[in-house]
């Protein structure tokens, strides 16, 4: 696998619901108009930190989940934080079924997609880690690739323009804490298949340079989809799947490709973090693994109907407050 089979499951990983339909990204950081490009540097400057800081820990420790990860950065309450980041990785997973039952254009398409690619999550953990690292490194550069250029187009036809704020003051501190909030949740959900697939980066350079690829992969993207958005209105923006606005002008068969890319986006992020999820309930020995995968997928799509916008909304940045503590606990061992 390799640095650039860890990279693909981390940006795929990432490049979920809320980053590929867009809305995430009008919520952290589109509607701090021209302050929320700080936010996005920031966010992709501490996404590289963190991964390197997350990678390094796990190999230092030798664990081989997320469990064994927290009980080596606190070992008196790894009780308590193992409990709350299982539920961290269940709500992660219930908006991505979110995501993928808002797709559909009606309720029994909607009831399909979430039941369907809920019961192919399953099949897929059924094979492993290895198995899903691979899809991820094969669908990830498709992803990435057509978001940027939805990105390009949208700012070659329109121009620089820059969103609107929806805040009046401090736009520019409370962006740069967004981006805090958005790395750190990132980071939150990443802690779960880094610290299940970093036996595949053998030294600390291969750690690190899997650490600034897909950080900077990431940024990129996230720099370009935001300067796209800017020239979007604000009841566009408001929409739960604004960069579908991008492709007005593109035709039919553009937006069936972006809407089939977007379900890869979100299948992928359900798959990786009902992995770490089901590795973990499977440590219990009342549970083996078929039904730690049958806890896991199933529980995320019972949850997901509390519904996508919700989610991304509500639980996105509470999580993130999650995903610092974790940060926090990362520098404080690092500095050690």
């Amino acid at each position: 696998m390799g640095v650039w089979g860890v990279t693909g499951l981390f940006v795929a990983g990432v490049v979920g619901a809320g980053f590929a339909t867009g809305k995430e990204l009008v919520v952290f950081f589109v509607r701090y108009g021209r302050a929320g490009l700080a936010g996005v540097v920031w966010a992709a400057l501490l996404l590289c930190a963190g991964t390197g800081l997350i990678l390094e820990s796990c190999a230092r420790h030798g664990v081989s989940s997320y469990g064994e990860l927290l009980k080596a950065l606190e070992p008196r309450l790894s009780g308590l934080f193992d409990g709350l980041y299982s539920l961290f990785l269940l709500v992660g997973t219930s908006v991505m079924f979110a995501g993928l039952a808002a797709v559909g254009r009606s309720s029994w398409q909607s009831e399909l997609l979430r039941f369907g690619s809920a019961l192919l999550v399953y099949l897929l953990l059924r094979r492993g880690t290895g198995l899903v690292i691979k899809v991820s490194g094969w669908i990830a550069p498709l992803l990435v690739g057509f978001l940027c250029l939805m990105g390009v187009v949208q700012l070659a036809n329109h121009g620089l323009t820059w969103a609107q704020p929806f805040v009046e003051r401090g736009g520019l501190w409370k962006a740069l804490e967004a981006g805090t909030l958005y790395a750190c949740y990132n980071l939150g959900f990443a802690l779960a298949f880094l610290a299940a697939s970093h036996q595949y980066l053998k030294t600390r350079g291969q750690r690190w340079a899997m650490a600034a690829v897909g950080s900077g992969v990431l940024g990129l993207s996230m720099l370009l989809l935001y300067l796209a958005l800017g020239t979007l209105g604000a009841a566009e923006l408001g929409d739960a799947f604004p960069l579908f606005h991008l492709l007005s002008a593109w035709g039919a068969p553009a937006q069936r490709v972006y809407l089939l890319l977007l379900w890869c986006a979100m299948f992928t992020t359900a798959a990786a973090n009902s992995l770490a999820l089901a590795s973990r309930l499977a440590a219990l020995p009342w549970l083996n693994w078929p039904g730690a995968a049958l806890v896991a997928v199933g529980t995320g799509t019972v949850l997901s109907h509390l519904g996508f916008s919700w989610l991304i909304q509500m639980a996105y940045p509470i999580l993130g407050l999650v995903g610092l503590w974790l940060m926090a606990q990362l520098l404080w061992h690092a500095a050690a």
